[in-house]
């Protein structure tokens, strides 16, 4: 993959994120039941179709995706950058917000295989939690599970930035689009070598990565 293949991969997430629910893996038509298997918040690029055929090249069952609304919560950016160039989301609360997300139903096999997906005990902590979701056609789950980024949140100002692509109202969070987000930690970690190249080597050399996703979690992107 050259850079700007790499580039145009790192500014789409968080990728095709559907319309509505669908079941990843199976038959038109076809329906899968929710039993046995777990609720996982789907707050950026997990819900999307793209996503999960990388993340499951081998599928051992269908994963229903459900979208879904969470109150009092917004979808911001973690102040680390993923393997791939792109800052990756995750949740910050906020009193009176709704944030309309998506819920993946895992068997216990697909949630191991997306812990390994999301660098849990790295990137993310892992819980299950009683979080204010409801759930299109399945109500309110007792508990669903969520990845909280251990970096905390990407700020401006000192306020998390909301993912401007996951639709939420009621939050007066500042807002950037993945594209204008990573420039502006382009603009603020490495302005001595060129747009391309910085994306690049955050995908392509995780020593880099790391530099650049510590550098960011101590970041206030406002500052002079």
């Amino acid at each position: 993959m050259d850079r700007l293949e790499i580039v145009r991969r790192a500014e789409a997430y968080p990728f095709d994120l559907p319309e509505g629910s669908y079941v990843f893996g199976a038959g038109p038509g076809r329906s899968v039941g929710l039993e046995d298997r777990v609720p996982v918040l789907a707050l950026g690029s997990n819900a999307a179709p793209s996503q999960l055929a990388r993340k499951f090249p081998r599928l051992d069952a269908p994963i229903p995706v459900s979208r879904a609304v969470l109150r009092d919560h917004a979808v911001v950016y973690s102040a680390h950058f993923s393997r791939y160039g792109s800052l990756p989301a995750s949740l910050t609360r906020l009193e009176g917000a709704l944030a309309y997300v998506f819920v993946t139903w895992l068997t216990p096999e697909q949630l191991a295989r997306m812990h390994e997906t999301e660098g849990v005990g790295d990137r993310y902590d892992y819980e299950e939690a009683a979080l204010p979701v409801t759930v299109e056609d399945a109500g309110r789950p007792a508990r669903v599970g969520v990845y909280r980024g251990r970096a905390g949140p990407l700020r401006i100002s000192g306020r998390p930035v909301r993912i401007a692509e996951i639709p939420t109202i009621r939050c007066p969070l500042p807002a950037l689009t993945q594209p204008a987000a990573l420039r502006l930690a382009h603009r603020r970690l490495a302005p001595e070598v060129t747009f391309e190249a910085f994306v690049s080597g955050i995908a392509g050399d995780e020593g880099y990565r790391r530099e650049m996703s510590a550098r960011l979690a101590e970041l206030d992107a406002a500052m002079a």
